[in-house]
This record gives structure tokens, C-alpha cells and sequence, in this order.
């Protein structure tokens, strides 16, 4: 693991031995074969015949190979010392197992010590590597096939036995790969092996199937993860080790993480969601730090009057009204050495159209107050001095007099958005968009940045960035997406303008940092070391603004607004705001639909989940048209009916599958029979359970379909097995216990190959169509698997397959 960076000052922590006997150590005939020169059998690779439950309990496994050393020994000879010799052997460079080993007794060698493993040497050997290549000139179609089938058959190994713990094996899934004898330690240097040599044949022209910021691999490091929980909530963990290769969660778990106080308040997440204990007195006004607090610090306002013609404001509270009544955006000026702040107008319409600062903070750092529109002066005079310090072109110098101000003034919610009066507070939330869009600067306030310097290494200020608080709230990602809305934006590329993330020292421009961050990524691979980490982060922050923005580009009729859910929905899926309701005021201003409607709801007597809920099935209504493949979601649905196929929310869901595949088919959001629903078209079983009490809540959590094989003469297609199997997730679906009750299995797609498996989606039918469409109660999701042996101890059902073209409404 030595080739990977880490933190300034912190040691490698992975220590691996090699303890093979040198007789056994790879012998550089070839990477494809090696197993069967050992007398491996592709079965024996896999754990050996592991197809039942029987199968499974039987703890042989791989001691037919030897001792469990001996077992760990053969991987890791050919994973690891095998991969990377035959890699570079493709470009002339040779090497030998001991190249990549050290003594590890540091006082002189003791034959008595294994050697471990180190891969220091490894940078320079991919310098060499890509240069021989780039000199042959020749085609390297050959030497791509090779690289992909080497690559492949370690992913495939790597993937089986490195299993991320939230991928948990649903009660009746057959294929369970058996323990693997390999320690933590000695799988992630395969792991991190295979990703390396893949990122330098990328670098030199390689190219597969699998987007570049993509990982290649699912398996993960059981090490790295365990670390990483130790310090992150276990939700943040599962998007770190879902969107990271190996390299960064190598580097973040060797950073600083969560204090244990923080910790503390993680105690409740789980993987799939982050279940933060939100203290609403956390949201209080806090006094800042040196050198802005000082003995006699006002915690209070005090109003020095209106810049402009407008007289008789009797406050600052007074004055931000009267300016929103008027559908402009009121502006905070603080002159220093009056200790007075000023109110000033944008106009949304006319000429007074004054330069100013946009704030983006989280609340629980200090600047928010949900009972008043007032911060300390301390505050003010820190965000005041942040702001004066943000330079573009046409600035004027900031006055040496503290009594004088160069007009340049800030906005921030905290004090401009009213507490008390209901009416303008949804008033000056529906104008959010114009307040991001139109500033001249954004900048970012977060404790968590502000405690290292922009001089900072790259891959810190990267690291610091992913982890913030600032990028996975709800409403600080609506804020930085709508800096510079109005930038054109050209072949998918946009500017991300307008926006400064503060650091200890001063503030930088996210295009500043985009520039650092790519030429760190050139230097780093002109060293050879290959990373994904730095720009898999900063993609994190800067793809989610540009892609969204050029897809809204695209979108110019508002019948086409459903076209942005999936994309927004992907965008969402890290964020998190205190309030439910919130949701669909911010994923309406930023994809442009008026957020007023939702804003007047009835809210009287209702709870946030309930009035988020309302809001979130008048966001549906409004987009109308959906791609039918959304009813096999996996998100937590509405509990409303008609709107039981929808997300409830697309936010804080760690592990998202909005659409099992690439069917583009769409469908309107309708009445049918005097149903509300979504109508699709895919195939399915109708089935009963003749005693009356449906599995699909017991342990088992699902059943087995004997399928009659007439009925694929409708549906057009071969099926190898004789069964499927439907597997439900957990759930606390009420199901009914009656013999004359009739369920529907709605499969995305029929797998054909034995073994093969799909999306699906179970819930109470009707046995026969109403003018040839059959109503659906979605229940739960579920996976659809071809087997020719089923579990015996599962119900079994006997059902025609419906053909691909069965109307279901989905309700």
C-alpha cells in the first residue's frame, strides 16, 4: 500500500507478510492459467459446490486445498505477486516477487521473519511501464485484451469474497460465497493492486465498460471500512466506500474524523440512512472566536436605517419586510465603526440592482437563530471582514475609514428571512432562487473548512471537502447549485462561477480549486501514481452542479420537467435537512418550478413527515409523466394511495436504485378505472397461496413460482430453470391471509439465464384485467431469481408467466 498517499506525517498502517515458502512463489508463466498449474479447479476457486443451504454449512470449503495459510498463501501469490509481475511483463519491465517485498526485521536479517510487503518500487516500475509502451508505437488492442481478461478474473475473486457489509444475502440466496481464508490485510493490497494497475492502463489508453470515476471493483477492504466507522457515521461510510476506490478510503481513514461527541449523535444510523438526533438547541446564535469577540459584544441588531429613498422603518425586522412586500431582496450592510447595520434593496425588476455577498452556512455552526433575526456583532464584523476580502473584477478597495463601506453588502438567512411573520417568511423562501442566482459571490462558511489553511495539500483540502457538513445539507447544495444559474454552459461544461469556499486564511473560487485539483491529478500520474480519489470528490461537488445545469439547459418546455427527477433524485441522495418539508421547497427552486403551490398547503395540525408527504405527491402531480421503470424502486415509498410506486423522499438514502435498467419507456401519472395510478407495461405472475397465509412475511420472506412452460410461447423466450424464486426484502407490509386473495408479481425484465436474477415488485391484484389492465397495490420490492433446484423448505406455487406487454396501474 506504500505507492498510495496519505496524510502529511502519518506512517502506513497496513503492514503485510508474505509467508509463502519460496518454492511456491509465482512462477511468471502466466497469469490465466496459474490456478490450474497449481491444480485449482474453477469450482475450488469459487469455495467449492456451494449452490444449496446444505452446501453452505458444510465447513470443507477450501481445506480441500490445504490448511487455511496454505489457501491464503495460493491467493495471494497469484492476486497479488502474479498480477502485478505479468502486468508489467506486458511492457517489457521485469520484475520478480522479491522487488516488491522488505526485510521486516529492520536490525538485519533473521530468516526466521517473513518478508512483508511493500510497494514503494511500484510508481516508477509505471513510469517505465507506460513508456515502453508509448515508444512501441503498435497497436495495444492485444495488450488491452489481456489486461481485461486479468482484470476481470481478479475482480471476479476480489468481488465474491471482499462483500461490503450493507450488501446483506436475503434469507433465500443460494449462491453464499464461503469465508476466505485471507486476512483483511492481505485482501486490500489485492484490492488495491488490481485498482492501481487499472488506473495506469487507463492513463496509457486502456478502456472498458466502467466509468472512469467509476470503481471497478465492489469488493471492499473489511479493514479500511471497520476504521472508517470508527470515526464517520455509518451512513457517510457506505457512500465513502460506494463512490471511492481503495485509495481514498485508504487516505480518509487516516485522516481526522468525528469528535466522540459527535459520534454520539450517529449512534442511531444505519447504513442506508443517517439518523443524525437533530437538538433543535443546537440552532442558537453563537458568539465567533478571535479576533471578532470582544468584552461587551452586542448579542442583538442594532438598526442604523434604509440606503435609499424609503423612510419610516422602525427596525431591521421592520425594514427586511417592507422590502419583501415588495418582491425585492433585502441586503445587510454592517459599517464597523458605527456598529450599525444598514438595510439595502435588490430589485427583481428595475435598475437598483446593488453588488452583493450570498452566505451559505450550516446552521449548527453558530450563524443560525430560529427565534429572531439577529446574530451578535461579532459575527457580523467576521462575515463582514470575509466578504470585503472576496476580489473580481470591478471591485472597488475597501475604505481604510471603519466608518465608510464600499457598498458591498452580504445576504444571509439567519437575519433576512422573517421569524415571526408566516406570510413573508414563504414570500422571501419562494425568491430564494433570485437571492443565489443574482449574487455576485456565494461563499461558504463551515467550520470544518475553516480549520485548515487554502495552502493546505490538495488531497486534504479534497478529504476536508467530502467530509464537510456544508456539501451534504439540503439546503447549502441548493444554494451553491444556483451561484451563476444564468452561466451558459456548453457541451456539459460549465464555469462553476461564483462560488468561494473559506478557508483559515481566505477564501478560494471552487473553479481555483477545480485547477489545483486537475493539476495534482497530472503531477501525481506523471509520477506514476494513478488515483481516483481526488477527482471522484471534487467530481462529487462540481459534476453534481455542471451536469444538473446542463441537463436543465435542455429543458425548456415545463412538460419536460420530469426529465430532471433522475437526475435531481441522484443529487439528493447524500443530503439531509432537519425538516422533511423542506424538500420539495429546494427541488423545486432549483429545477424552476414555482414553489408557491407548496408553500400554501394546509400545514395546520399536521406533522412534517405528514405535510412533506403532501407536498411530495403535489411534486408528482406536477412533473405528470414518469419512466415506468420507477415502480421498482427501492426507496421508502408514499404512504398515500395512488402514490404508493413513489419515493417518499430522495433524500438520505445511502443506497439508491431509482431504475433497475435502461427501459426509457414512459408513463403519465393518470386515472384508469377510477384508480389513480401509474399504468406500465412488463410481465408477471398472478398467484394465491392455497393455505391462506402468503410467505412473504415469514423469515423466508418470499416463495417459489413453478412456472408453466406453455406460457413462455407468450412471452417469446427461453427460460433455462423450471422455477423463480421472489425473495422480499424486510418489511412490515400487513400481508393478507386468505386462499381467495390474489397477489401479483410484476418482474422488470424475465431472466432467461439459470442463475439470473431481476427487479420485481410484489402487491395484492385481481385475477382477471378491467378492459385489460390489472389494478396493483404496491407492497414491497423484491428480486426475481431462475433456478432448476429450489429450497425445499419455501412454499411453492404453481403460475403462467404474463407476457411482457400486461398492463399494470400501479397504485
Amino acid at each position: 500500500m506504500e505507492h498510495l498517499p496519505l496524510p502529511e506525517g502519518v506512517e502506513h498502517f497496513i503492514i503485510v507478510p508474505y509467508e509463502a515458502p519460496k518454492k511456491d512463489w509465482y512462477d511468471g508463466k502466466g497469469f490465466m492459467n496459474y490456478p490450474q498449474r497449481r491444480g485449482w479447479t474453477e469450482e475450488q476457486l469459487r469455495g467449492g459446490d456451494d449452490t444449496t443451504k446444505e452446501d453452505y454449512l458444510d465447513t470443507n470449503g477450501f481445506k480441500t486445498k490445504g490448511s487455511e495459510s496454505e489457501v491464503e498463501q495460493f491467493f495471494q501469490t497469484w492476486l497479488f505477486f502474479g498480477q502485478v509481475i505479468e502486468f508489467l511483463q506486458i511492457g517489457g519491465i521485469h520484475v520478480q516477487t522479491e522487488d516488491f517485498l522488505v526485510d521486516a526485521n529492520i536490525e538485519g536479517e533473521n530468516p526466521d521473519m517473513p518478508k512483508m510487503v511493500n510497494t514503494s518500487k511500484l510508481p516508477q516500475l509505471l513510469i517505465q511501464w507506460r513508456n515502453r509502451l508509448r515508444n512501441r508505437g503498435a497497436n495495444n488492442g492485444r495488450t488491452w485484451a489481456t489486461l481485461r481478461s486479468m482484470f476481470d478474473m481478479s475482480k471476479s475473486i476480489l468481488d465474491r469474497f471482499c462483500v461490503p457489509g450493507h450488501e446483506r444475502e436475503w434469507p433465500l440466496k443460494q449462491e453464499k460465497p464461503r469465508p476466505w481464508p485471507v486476512r483483511d490485510e492481505i485482501s486490500a493490497t489485492m484490492i488495491a493492486i488490481t485498482f492501481s494497475l487499472r488506473r495506469a492502463a487507463m492513463g496509457s489508453g486502456y478502456v472498458d465498460d466502467v466509468d472512469p470515476l467509476t470503481p471497478k471493483l465492489h469488493g471492499r477492504s473489511e479493514l479500511l471500512s471497520k476504521q472508517l466507522q470508527r470515526k464517520w457515521c455509518i451512513a457517510d461510510v457506505t457512500t465513502t466506500l460506494k463512490e471511492l476506490a481503495i485509495d481514498g478510503h485508504y487516505y480518509l481513514a487516516a485522516s481526522p474524523g468525528l469528535s466522540s461527541k459527535e459520534l454520539d449523535h450517529h449512534s442511531k444510523c444505519t447504513e442506508e440512512h443517517c439518523l443524525y438526533e437533530y437538538d433543535l438547541n443546537i440552532y442558537v446564535t453563537r458568539h465567533t472566536g478571535s479576533p471578532w469577540h470582544h468584552s461587551g459584544c452586542k448579542p442583538t441588531i442594532q438598526y442604523g436605517g434604509q440606503l435609499g429613498p424609503e423612510r419610516g422603518q422602525k427596525d431591521w425586522v421592520d425594514a427586511i419586510g417592507k422590502i419583501i412586500e415588495k418582491d425585492a431582496i433585502p441586503i445587510a450592510l454592517w459599517v464597523k465603526g458605527q456598529r450599525k447595520l444598514w438595510s439595502v434593496e435588490y430589485h427583481l425588476t428595475g435598475h437598483r440592482n446593488p453588488d452583493y455577498v450570498a452566505i451559505s452556512h450550516v446552521w449548527a455552526d453558530g450563524k443560525g437563530n430560529p427565534k429572531a433575526n439577529s446574530v451578535p456583532e461579532c459575527q457580523l464584523d467576521k462575515i463582514t471582514h470575509l466578504v470585503e476580502n472576496i476580489h473580481w473584477e470591478g471591485r472597488k478597495p475597501i475604505p481604510s475609514n471603519p466608518d465608510l463601506s464600499d457598498g458591498i453588502g452580504f445576504w444571509l438567512d439567519t437575519i433576512c428571512v422573517p421569524v415571526d411573520d408566516k406570510q413573508l417568511k414563504k414570500k422571501a423562501i419562494a425568491n430564494m432562487r433570485h437571492v443565489y442566482s443574482r449574487a455576485k459571490a456565494v461563499l461558504v462558511l463551515d467550520d470544518w473548512l475553516e480549520q485548515i489553511s487554502s495552502t493546505s495539500p490538495i488531497l486534504k483540502i479534497v478529504s476536508r471537502l467530502y467530509q464537510s457538513s456544508w456539501i451534504k445539507r439540503l439546503w447549502t447544495h441548493q444554494e451553491g447549485f444556483l451561484a451563476g444559474i444564468s452561466a451558459p454552459v456548453v457541451e456539459g461544461v460549465e464555469r462553476i462561477s461564483q462560488v468561494y469556499i473559506q478557508f483559515s486564511d481566505r477564501s478560494v473560487e471552487l473553479d481555483a480549486l477545480n485547477r489545483q485539483w486537475e493539476a495534482y491529478n497530472e503531477q501525481q500520474m506523471n509520477a506514476g501514481i494513478y488515483l481516483q480519489f481526488s477527482q471522484a470528490a471534487s467530481m462529487r461537488l462540481l459534476s453534481l452542479y455542471s451536469r444538473l445545469k446542463f441537463i436543465m439547459s435542455g429543458v425548456k418546455d415545463p412538460k419536460d420537467k420530469w426529465k430532471l427527477y433522475a437526475p435531481v433524485a441522484d443529487a439528493m441522495s447524500e443530503r439531509k435537512t432537519s425538516r422533511l418539508a423542506d424538500e420539495i421547497i429546494c427541488l423545486s427552486t432549483i429545477i424552476n418550478i414555482d414553489v408557491k403551490p407548496f408553500l400554501e398547503l394546509p400545514d395546520k395540525d399536521k406533522s412534517d413527515a405528514e405535510l412533506a408527504q403532501d407536498r411530495m405527491a403535489l411534486f408528482l402531480d406536477t412533473l405528470h409523466t414518469f419512466q415506468m421503470q420507477i415502480v421498482f424502486n427501492n426507496y421508502q415509498r408514499l404512504e398515500k394511495v395512488g402514490y404508493r410506486w413513489a419515493p417518499r423522499s430522495l433524500l438520505n438514502f445511502r443506497l439508491p436504485q431509482l431504475y433497475p435498467g435502461d427501459d426509457q419507456n414512459t408513463s403519465n401519472f393518470q386515472v384508469v378505472n377510477g384508480k389513480r395510478g401509474l399504468l406500465v407495461q412488463y410481465p408477471g405472475f398472478l398467484i394465491q397461496f392455497d393455505n391462506g397465509r402468503p410467505t412473504f412475511g415469514t423469515s423466508d420472506r418470499g416463495c417459489v413460482i413453478n412456472y408453466n412452460h406453455r406460457s413462455l410461447k407468450i412471452v417469446g423466450s427461453k427460460v433455462e430453470g423450471d422455477y423463480f424464486i421472489i425473495e422480499l426484502p424486510p418489511n412490515n407490509v400487513r400481508w393478507i391471509g386468505s386462499s381467495s386473495q390474489v397477489y401479483a408479481v410484476v418482474l422488470y425484465k424475465v431472466p432467461t439465464k439459470l442463475g439470473q436474477s431481476c427487479a420485481a415488485i410484489v402487491g395484492l391484484s385481481t385475477s382477471s384485467p378491467q378492459n385489460g389492465i390489472y389494478a396493483f397495490e404496491h407492497c414491497s420490492i423484491a428480486t426475481a431469481r431462475v433456478v432448476n433446484r429450489p429450497p425445499i423448505w419455501v412454499d411453492a406455487v404453481e403460475a403462467p408467466l404474463l407476457a411482457s406487454n400486461t398492463k399494470w396501474l400501479v397504485y
